[in-house]
């Protein structure tokens, strides 16, 4: 038989000496000589501690390595400990999850199935550390939950197959979800499992594709219903001054409590949704609307999260007074400050700096409106557009801030 030594490949550069060798893993006899040349584990030291870097070219000549900690700082027990993993070394070359004796209570090795249960409680404390905001982590946690449901929280990863996502499918569509929380499902869990693909856990990730939903327009409130939700007898001025100023902001429910006043300049951290921090300029009635919400926000009686959603209430209570469609919420006062801002021309990749999208073809939604349904809509804003034509209502253009719901505050 035909074997060749390590110093038959004269490089003294690891990667191209590895390149060579994977292009000649087409000759079955070189590609056994490669196996026996990378059988044995060797030690590899990480912050302080040990770990064996098994190493070994998959059937299409990929170099695939596994890192099994040995959870010691003493390279004598390291090396004690790496001849035990030597020991089930073709394991986990066969993509085996192996619980080594210094790794659970038996003190025994013992070979672990990678079930559903593991990867998921796994993925979801690896994006923990990684600063994933706990909103996203709920969503990808109940996303699991109706997978587990489904399938059973035993279920090996690498059992899921195409059918099984169909199935699933199927199955969320029985249990009355909508089409826009399956997909958010299925994201959750092609997500999860081509974070386990790129570490080599997983041959392959299954088919997951998103179900077709027809584009909607931006959910928004019109002018002549923020006037009446404005003249509401039992809503508190507060409330209308908050809603205002939502609505001229174009702040998300929560981004106002964990942003930071600059001057007139509010600073809003990446935190949000967008992920990207960004500034917004306030005029001088919002600034005053502004220094009196985080007045609220810091001395009412009411839960830290609980606050956002009260104003979410109060607002969709008042929506309901006016005869205002089940569709719109509290997050429709944001849609209506970018489709204004699209009605004064302010360019779009302008309107994205504002809403903070991380992608102007978020923002691109907006631009679909018919002009004519606007100037119904909008008729505060069309009246100074030579365009649209005049039309009169009793709050006028906010830019010189109506005093019927700002309480005689003063305007710019």
């Amino acid at each position: 038989m035909f074997l060749f030594q390590t110093n038959q490949f004269p490089y003294t550069d690891e990667s191209t000496r590895e390149a060579s060798i994977a292009n000649m893993c087409d000759n079955t006899l070189v590609y056994g000589a490669l196996r026996k040349e990378l059988a044995m584990a060797t030690l590899k030291k990480r912050r302080g501690s040990w770990y064996a870097r098994v190493l070994w070219y998959d059937n299409h000549g990929r170099k695939k390595e596994k890192q099994v900690p040995l959870r010691t700082k003493s390279k004598v027990t390291a090396r004690e400990r790496l001849g035990t993993v030597n020991k089930d070394e073709l394991d986990i070359k066969d993509g085996l999850e192996i619980s080594f004796p210094w790794m659970n209570d038996e003190g025994v090795s013992k070979v672990m199935r990678f079930i559903l249960a593991v990867a998921g409680e796994e993925w979801i404390q690896r994006r923990q550390k990684h600063g994933i905001r706990p909103k996203t982590l709920e969503i990808n946690r109940i996303g699991l939950d109706h997978f587990s449901n489904y399938v059973g929280r035993s279920m090996p990863l690498e059992s899921i197959t195409t059918n099984t996502i169909d199935g699933f499918c199927d199955y969320m569509k029985e249990s009355g979800l909508s089409d826009t929380s399956i997909n958010i499902y299925l994201r959750t869990l092609k997500t999860m499992l081509r974070y386990y693909w790129q570490r080599d856990r997983l041959d392959r990730v299954p088919i997951i594709e998103q179900l077709s939903i027809d584009e909607k327009d931006p959910i928004y409130i019109t002018d002549l219903e923020f006037q009446a939700i404005m003249e509401l007898d039992w809503l508190d001025p507060f409330y209308k001054r908050v809603f205002y100023f939502y609505r001229e902001t174009g702040l998300r429910l929560r981004e106002p409590f964990m942003s930071n006043l600059d001057g007139f300049w509010l600073d809003i951290p990446n935190q949000s949704k967008g992920k990207k921090p960004r500034s917004i300029e306030l005029s001088k009635s919002q600034l005053d609307i502004y220094r009196e919400l985080m007045d609220w926000y810091n001395t009412c009686d009411l839960e830290d999260r609980s606050r956002g959603v009260h104003l979410s209430k109060v607002f969709k209570k008042a929506l309901r007074s006016i005869g205002a469609s089940n569709e719109k919420h509290f997050h429709s006062l944001r849609h209506t400050f970018a489709v204004r801002r699209i009605v004064e021309h302010v360019p779009i990749y302008k309107i994205q700096k504002m809403m903070g999208h991380s992608s102007v073809t978020t923002t691109e939604i907006y631009t679909r409106m018919e002009l004519k349904r606007l100037a119904h809509d909008f008729p505060t804003l069309t009246s100074i557009v030579p365009e649209y034509g005049k039309v009169d209502t009793k709050i006028v253009d906010t830019r010189v801030e109506n005093i019927l719901f700002l309480e005689n505050k003063t305007p710019n």
